[in-house]
């Protein structure tokens, strides 16, 4: 519930602004913005604090790490002519993921997954690449280290190859997640078939939201992928669009993985639902058979209870140990009748 009233009241800020209104909507307080340019070329990679301008043959990654400053945001984007609807989706933190495709420029917004997921929108321009994220982030520094790799393919790919690999590092973080989900998923199987009373169906519910988060967050991709590679833009060489295709496949088996985690949790729940209806019929049974047990015992005792003055045995000795007997009796002769039926 606390989740949901956030959600009201990043909506709540842009309420009554224009469209393209640069505010800042997030659901953490924004972190301090960094600036970084990498520039490379074929046997050059170097990178800059700030907004640097590269020399000729030069393809231009601008990173820009966390939303506090939105004016050196948006004077860094203008030098790249985005415009405002593009940086106000950059600076909504909650938004879809989705494609937008501009004159000059294409614009893709994703999320990356884990421990402190966040959001990051990427811009691709001719010879220039950009991103705005909520922070730094550990998936791309395998990138950074190809790109000072004289030998590597991405140093001389250029922006195109660039922007396919950043968002094939994002997806491969999805891959990642989907697998650590469903290993979870066969754990917990195993131990609601096997100790049922070892988990709880909150936690049951909790596995749940998590796969339906990977979902919701990974169910538009087919649909980008699709329109990047359909796409006529010049921006988009055609290695990209082939390299695209192999993303596609992987958004494709995302989307199968997520959908089967999700019946196989569903199923998951109604068998913990059933191992408890049946461990309460086992309780049911065992007290029923207790209480069948004790009617006649609790018959035997009442009669001998009666305030007669003559009761067969009360004025014998040895009375008190033949009923007591006969209690015995017929609680064997129950059990093994009960044994017989197979009712215990």
């Amino acid at each position: 519930m606390g989740e949901k009233r956030a959600n009201q009241y990043i909506h709540k800020r842009k309420e009554g602004l224009a469209a393209g209104s640069l505010v800042y909507a997030g659901t953490t307080e924004a972190k301090a913005t960094t600036i970084t340019t990498h520039l490379f070329k074929r046997g050059s990679y170097r990178s800059e604090a700030g907004l640097a301008q590269g020399e000729e043959g030069e393809t231009r990654y601008i990173e820009i790490c966390g939303l506090k400053d939105l004016e050196a945001i948006v004077a860094t984007a203008k030098e790249f002519s985005i415009s405002n609807l593009s940086l106000e989706d950059a600076f909504s933190t909650n938004q879809r993921i989705k494609l937008d495709e501009y004159d000059s420029y294409l614009s893709v917004t994703l999320r990356i997954p884990g421990e402190s997921e966040q959001q990051i929108t990427l811009f691709l321009g001719a010879g220039w690449v950009l991103s705005i994220a909520e922070s730094k982030s550990p998936v791309f520094s395998p990138l950074f280290t190809q790109l000072a790799n004289p030998s590597s393919k991405l140093q001389g790919g250029g922006a195109s190859m660039l922007f396919h690999s950043l968002i094939d590092a994002i997806v491969d973080q999805y891959l990642l997640r989907a697998d650590e989900l469903e290993l979870a998923t066969e754990s917990l199987e195993e131990l609601v078939i096997t100790r049922a009373e070892e988990t709880s169906a909150s936690a049951i519910h909790h596995h749940k939201a998590e796969i339906l988060r990977l979902r919701r967050m990974t169910a538009p991709l087919r649909e980008i992928l699709t329109a990047l590679i359909r796409s006529e833009s010049t921006l988009l060489d055609h290695n990209t669009i082939f390299l695209l295709r192999d993303i596609q496949d992987h958004a494709l088996w995302l989307a199968e993985e997520c959908e089967m985690l999700r019946e196989t949790v569903s199923g998951i729940m109604e068998v913990y639902l059933s191992s408890l209806d049946m461990k309460m019929n086992s309780i049911m049974k065992m007290l029923t058979i207790i209480s069948t047990i004790f009617i006649p015992l609790t018959f035997l005792t009442g009669l001998y209870g009666m305030n007669f003055h003559h009761i067969p045995f009360s004025s014998l000795w040895w009375g008190f140990y033949a009923i007591l007997a006969g209690c015995v009796i017929v609680v064997i002769i129950m059990v093994l009748y009960f044994r017989k039926k197979q009712w215990w």
